[in-house]
């Protein structure tokens, strides 16, 4: 009899420890919707939904300011001015910018925000079933050197006429960044935020459990999951050229580019996740190993400070491998591949 008076104050306890976890954090709110051309979900735990109207109107302004398709949007602003003169955008637009230029850096211009003359003239995912000529590679190539980008206070120049600033390997993971401290400020303590596959988790979910983040396999059909990362307050990016392409006499192109020739690239890469609590950073260096490759990528890493994980997923010995960074090896579980750990 005791056991069972026992037994249930144990129960009765950790009950009114859960009701007090949740009541803490808040209900839990989720919203879906669509923006930076891909589907949007985001769940708090908070006192009401409030926040996520806020979450998403910021988004959205992002969108408008960042987009280089939509004609509207600042940065087809600075690109229509290309050549004549200096254009004033707001703040966040300088900041993107500013962050894009540190990755350039980073990546040893891998990672190039002038890229847009060789994307628009590849058009994956446009339509069609022609790819560019090398000479028209070559003009694109030129307009792309990061010295025809400048930056004054509010103002951003791209001195010839020509020159497209693209920012879209980059823009999500930035909207990621300012979504997070937008609830961070609001005195959310436990959110998830995906802006298509691009996720930033923040804190832990109110039980004290981590986040448990699928990242897909790429070779899935089905998009089931390659591992599972159990994380907290980080961001968690993938990349992979298994969306993004066109096919043109059967030959596969995807949208990530070598920075000196233009071309489109296909290399050992299927997949890379970068794992951080630095958004925009996880975006571009993604971006940058796509093109890379995989030993390209291994040595690029030595030149890049600490402070993050990253995930290959490549063709290995006629089947899959996944290679990740030491420091993510007590995070990742359930990994369908053989897994093989390295130190950068």
């Amino acid at each position: 009899m005791r056991r069972k008076i026992f037994f249930a104050l144990i129960f009765i306890f950790c009950g009114l420890v859960s009701l007090s976890l949740r009541g803490h954090a808040g209900e839990r709110y989720t919203r879906e919707g669509f923006s930076m051309n891909t589907v949007i979900r985001m769940s708090v735990y908070a006192k009401d939904e409030k926040i996520l109207d806020d979450a998403f109107s910021l988004l959205q302004r992002l969108d408008k300011e960042l987009s280089m398709y939509d004609l509207s949007s600042d940065i087809s602003k600075i690109n229509s001015m290309a050549g004549a003169e200096a254009v004033k955008v707001p703040s966040e637009v300088v900041d993107v910018v500013k962050n894009s230029l540190r990755v350039y850096e980073l990546t040893g211009g891998v990672f190039n925000p002038l890229i847009g003359p060789v994307t628009r003239l590849w058009k994956i995912n446009q339509g069609g079933n022609s790819v560019p000529s090398p000479a028209s590679l070559d003009a694109a190539v030129k307009l792309s050197s990061i010295k025809n980008l400048e930056i004054n206070d509010e103002k951003i120049f791209l001195k010839k006429s020509g020159c497209v600033l693209d920012l879209g390997g980059i823009a999500k993971g930035y909207a990621s960044d300012r979504i997070a401290a937008l609830l961070k400020e609001n005195k959310i303590s436990s959110a998830l935020i995906d802006l298509g596959g691009n996720i930033y988790v923040i804190g832990k979910k109110p039980d004290d459990s981590n986040w448990n983040i699928g990242v897909r396999d790429p070779a899935s059909p089905y998009g089931e999951p390659a591992l599972v990362l159990s994380v907290h307050d980080t961001s968690v990016i993938t990349s992979g050229g298994y969306e993004r392409f066109k096919l043109v006499n059967g030959k596969k192109y995807t949208h990530f580019f070598d920075p000196k020739t233009g071309e489109s690239v296909t290399n050992d890469l299927l997949s890379v996740t970068v794992v951080t609590p630095d958004g925009s950073l996880a975006d571009g260096l993604a971006t940058a190993f796509m093109a890379s490759g995989y030993e390209k990528s291994i040595a690029m890493l030595k030149n890049i400070p600490d402070g993050f994980g990253v995930i290959f997923i490549r063709h290995k010995d006629n089947g899959l491998e996944i290679s990740a960074s030491e420091n993510l090896r007590e995070a990742i579980s359930r990994a369908k591949y053989e897994m093989k750990f390295f130190r950068d």
